[in-house]
C-alpha cells in the first residue's frame, strides 16, 4: 500500500476592497477579511459559502 498525504487547499487570495481598519482574520481560516465596520463578517466569503451549504444539509 501506498502512503497518501491529504493536503488542504490554501484560500485564495482575495483582493482587498475594504479599509485596513476593518481588516481582520476569517474566524475560519484566519484569512484576512473585512471583519469589522459596514458589511462585516467573521467569515470570509468561501467560509460564509460553507457554513451556509453546511447548514442547508442539516
Amino acid at each position: 500500500m501506498s502512503e497518501q498525504t491529504i493536503t488542504k487547499p490554501r484560500p485564495q487570495v482575495v483582493p482587498v476592497t475594504w479599509a485596513p481598519s476593518q481588516t481582520g482574520p476569517c474566524a475560519r481560516c484566519h484569512q484576512q477579511t473585512c471583519r469589522y465596520g459596514h458589511g462585516g463578517n467573521p467569515l470570509c466569503k468561501p467560509c460564509q459559502q460553507a457554513r451556509q451549504e453546511q447548514l442547508a444539509r442539516t
